[in-house]
């Protein structure tokens, strides 16, 4: 197979120039988040690229629907021109190991869990009953041991266990074939981007797993696996929280850790999740620079993907009249 070289995403890289420019600006999202009228708001959308999503101010009231719409049908424009179909495929995979995890709690719990719009043409239901009964399918065969190991898990322990069992298995999985398609990719942002989201992520996982009283053990059993078994990463389980910031200070969270152990208890790990989606963009942020290759179309994605966050953060919670103060708090930092 010929290696794709930069210059083979020129057409794409040209488009998403273009796409780039329209892109919504940091200083435009603080004035629409701090907007309290909800007139104003709907015109203050009608000045952006999403005017044509947002006819009739009715359509507030659906964005959440609407902007999931708009994000799969950019996710699938980008993946029908990409030279390298993983590339926007590093977003997609996102909401099939979503659908996943519902089928799974769905199949062995009995719960109900909303699984979206899934315009993207998502794997259907009978295709995940194959792959966890261990049988032959089209997909990649990491689904299938994902899929083993939740089986067993369901076996062996209590039911009430098994959806914690599903999280950790394909949350784990979930980060180290980012990491690996990163690789395979073979562009520097991209394999940083991948390996700090696999830190940060895990973080965010084991604290919410401490707070919630997991049993540790098994989380280092189903959890730390493969790229994620690190000692920095074996350690936390065992380290109480108030140890956390030196530890996490000199790695990938840096004085964000600092600003995260400031706030309130009960606001801490909130923040950490916003902290480290915005180091996350920050990584990617040089991409703009680049004339064109796969950098640059990924860059473009995780930009556009942190603005449809926003705005349905922002429109959902001015329909819903939540707090200004609480939506400034989990706004994150624009691409541009």
């Amino acid at each position: 197979m010929c290696p794709i070289a930069a210059e083979d995403w020129g057409f794409l890289s040209g488009r998403v120039a273009a796409m780039e420019s329209r892109l919504i600006r940091d200083d435009f999202m603080q004035r629409l988040v701090s907007i309290e009228d909800l007139n104003d708001v709907f015109l203050s959308v009608s000045d952006t690229a999403y005017k044509d999503a947002f006819p009739i101010i009715e359509n507030l009231y659906a964005a959440d629907w609407i902007l999931t719409g708009v994000y799969d049908e950019r996710l699938a424009e980008m993946r029908r021109y990409s030279p390298r179909a993983d590339v926007a495929g590093m977003f997609l995979v996102t909401r099939d190991f979503g659908d996943l995890k519902a089928f799974l709690k769905h199949k062995l719990a009995g719960m109900e869990i909303p699984r979206g719009n899934n315009n993207h043409g998502g794997i259907a239901d009978a295709t995940w009953e194959r792959v966890y009964d261990g049988l032959k399918t089209d997909l990649p065969g990491f689904w299938t041991e994902a899929a083993s190991v939740i089986r067993a898990e369901a076996a062996a322990g209590p039911p009430e266990a098994v959806p914690q069992a599903i999280d950790l298995v394909l949350d784990s999985e979930y980060l180290i074939q980012q990491v690996r398609t990163a690789r395979a990719i073979g562009y520097p942002i991209i394999i940083e981007w991948a390996k700090g989201l696999m830190i940060v992520k895990t973080v965010e996982i084991i604290w919410r797993a401490k707070e919630g009283n997991y049993d540790m053990p098994r989380l280092r059993r189903l959890f730390l696996r493969e790229e994620l078994d690190q000692p920095l990463l074996r350690e936390l389980i065992d380290l109480p929280l108030a140890a956390w910031p030196d530890r996490l200070r000199p790695a990938l969270l840096g004085p964000a850790i600092d600003d995260v152990f400031s706030r309130p208890e009960r606001e801490r790990v909130t923040r950490l999740a916003k902290r480290g989606e915005d180091l996350l963009l920050g990584r990617v942020r040089a991409a703009k620079s680049v004339t064109f290759g796969p950098d640059r179309v990924f860059g473009y994605l995780c930009g556009f993907r942190t603005e449809i966050y926003n705005l349905r953060l922002v429109l959902a919670g001015k329909v819903n009249r939540i707090s200004t103060k609480l939506l400034q708090a989990r706004l994150r930092e624009q691409y541009v």
